[in-house]
C-alpha cells in the first residue's frame, strides 16, 4: 500500500506519457521496441492481426494453462525423483504452444534444486492446497466484474464448454483447492511453516508471469500480527492492513489493494486475542461478502497455540478457548499438522529437544542439558570482536533492546566507513 504510492509520487514528478510505459504482460520472446507499433495499431485500427497481443492470447488458452500447470506426478514419493542439476534444464516446466508453464511439481523440483530446500509430504500436501485455490481463485475472477482480471479470463471461460471448466475445477479440488479456504497451518518451531507457504507463493507468482495475469504484492499478501515476524517475511503487520487496533476505516487506496487479495497468510496468530479476530473478520466482511467468515477471503492462519500466548490474556481472550467466541474453531476447514525439524538439520540433538518439549514432555535429562548448554543467564559476556566469516544473532527480550543493538552496530559501521567532516 505504502510502497504503491511511493511509486505513484515517484512517476508523477516527472512528465511521463503511456509510451515510456513498457507492458508488463509482454512474454520474453517478444521485443520492448514493438510496443509502440502495438499500442498504435490498437488504438487506430484494432483490426491487424500482424502484432502480439498479450492478452489475446492469455486469455484464449488460459483454462488449458491451469491444466498444464497440473501435470506431473501425483504422488509425493515422486516429486523428487530425478531432480535435474542443469540449470537451463527444462524438464521441471511444461511447454504448451510456445508457453513455458510452471508445474506444481516444477517449482518444488526447481527449489529443490536451486536452493537445496525438499518439503517432506506434509508441507507438500499444505502447497499443494494452497496453489490449487490460488487457482480456483483465478478462474471464479472470471465471473466478478469488480476484478482486475475479469476482462483477461472471461473470453477464455465464455471460449471453452462447461463441462471442460467443470472438469478442470473438480481436478483442483481432488488437489486440495477449496472455494474458500480456511486453513490453519501449525506445527512445532523449524517443522517448515514458513517455507510451504513461501513455495506455494513461487508458483503462484510465477505461474501468473507465465501466462500474463496480473500480479501485485498484494495477490498473495504476507502478514503477521508481530513486526517482527512480518518483517521476516517481507510483508505487513495484519493490525495495520486491516486496521485492528485503531478505528480508521478503509480508504478507497484500501479497497482496491484488497480487491486483488487472492490469499491472506497471517503468521504468529497465537499472538492475537479472540477480540481481535473478531474484529478482523468484521472487517474483512465489510471488504467482499458479509455473511461469509473473514469476508470470503481465502486465509491460512499460521502459527503454534503451543508458543506465546497473546500478552496479559485470560483464557477468555484465547483463539483456541471454550470461552472465547468459538470464531477460529468454527470458521477453519483445513488443518495441518507438520512435525519434521527442517531447521535443524545442523543440531538435531536441540531439534529433538524443543520437539519433546513442545510435546509438553521434557524429562529431567533434558531439561539440564538445555540449561547448560543453551540458557546462560546475565553473566552472558560477548568478545568485542568476532571471527571474520561468522555471524553472530542476538536474543532480546524487548524492541528496545533490539533496536538499541541495531543502532549500535550501524553507528559503528557509519564511523568505520566513513571519514569525519571537519569545517574550516
Amino acid at each position: 500500500m505504502n510502497q504503491d504510492r511511493g511509486q505513484h509520487e515517484i512517476i508523477q514528478r516527472v512528465h511521463f506519457t503511456d509510451d515510456h510505459l513498457i507492458d508488463a504482460r509482454l512474454f520474453p520472446q517478444n521485443s520492448l521496441f514493438h510496443q509502440d507499433t502495438l499500442h498504435s495499431t490498437q488504438s487506430s485500427t484494432n483490426t491487424s492481426n500482424n502484432h502480439f497481443n498479450p492478452i489475446q492470447k492469455s486469455t484464449s488458452l488460459f483454462m488449458k494453462l491451469v491444466s498444464t500447470s497440473l501435470l506431473g506426478p501425483t504422488s509425493f514419493n515422486d516429486v523428487y525423483k530425478e531432480i535435474s542439476n542443469q540449470e537451463n534444464d527444462n524438464s521441471e516446466e511444461e511447454l504448451f504452444n510456445d508457453l513455458t508453464i510452471p508445474t506444481l511439481t516444477g517449482v518444488a523440483r526447481k527449489i529443490a534444486r536451486t536452493e537445496g530446500t525438499h518439503m517432506d509430504d506434509k508441507q507438500y500436501t499444505a502447497y499443494e492446497v494452497i496453489c490449487c485455490t490460488f487457482l480456483l481463485e483465478l478462474i471464479k475472477d472470471a465471473g466478478d466484474p469488480d476484478s482486475d482480471i475479469y476482462s483477461h479470463l472471461q473470453d477464455a471461460i465464455s471460449n471453452k464448454k462447461n463441462k471442460d471448466i467443470e472438469a478442470l475445477i473438480e481436478e483442483l479440488k481432488i488437489r486440495g483447492g477449496h472455494d474458500h479456504l480456511i486453513m490453519f497451518l501449525t506445527g512445532a518451531a523449524g517443522a517448515g511453516k514458513s517455507t510451504a507457504t513461501k513455495i506455494a507463493w513461487r508458483f503462484c507468482f510465477d505461474f501468473c508471469r507465465a501466462v500474463g495475469t496480473l500480479w501485485k504484492d498484494e495477490t498473495f499478501l504476507f502478514t503477521a500480527y508481530t513486526g517482527a515476524a512480518a518483517m521476516a517475511v517481507g510483508g505487513l503487520t495484519i493490525c495495520k492492513a486491516a486496521y485492528l487496533l485503531s478505528k480508521k476505516h478503509f480508504t478507497e487506496e484500501d479497497r482496491q489493494m484488497w480487491r486483488r487479495v487472492k490469499i491472506l497468510i497471517i503468521d504468529e496468530i497465537s499472538f492475537m486475542c479472540d477480540r481481535e479476530l473478531n474484529i478482523l473478520n468484521k472487517r474483512l466482511q465489510s471488504l467482499r461478502h458479509r455473511n461469509k467468515p473473514f469476508g470470503g477471503f481465502s486465509v491460512i492462519f499460521a502459527g503454534d497455540f503451543r508458543q506465546l500466548e497473546p500478552n496479559g490474556a485470560k483464557n477468555g481472550d484465547l483463539i483456541f478457548s471454550k470461552q472465547s467466541s468459538r470464531l477460529f474453531e468454527n470458521s477453519v476447514n483445513v488443518v495441518m499438522i507438520l512435525d519434521n525439524e527442517h531447521r535443524f538439520q545442523e543440531d538435531k540433538d536441540y531439534g529433538k529437544l524443543l520437539k519433546t518439549m513442545w510435546d509438553n514432555d521434557l524429562p529431567r535429562k533434558l531439561r539440564i542439558l538445555l540449561n547448560t548448554t543453551r540458557l546462560v543467564g546475565n553473566k552472558l559476556k560477548l568478545p568485542k570482536e568476532f571471527p571474520k566469516g561468522h555471524d553472530v544473532s542476538y536474543a532480546a527480550p524487548y524492541n528496545k533492546d533490539r533496536n538499541a543493538i541495531s543502532a549500535g552496530n550501524f553507528r559503528r559501521h557509519i564511523i568505520a566507513t566513513h571519514p569525519p567532516f571537519k569545517k574550516n
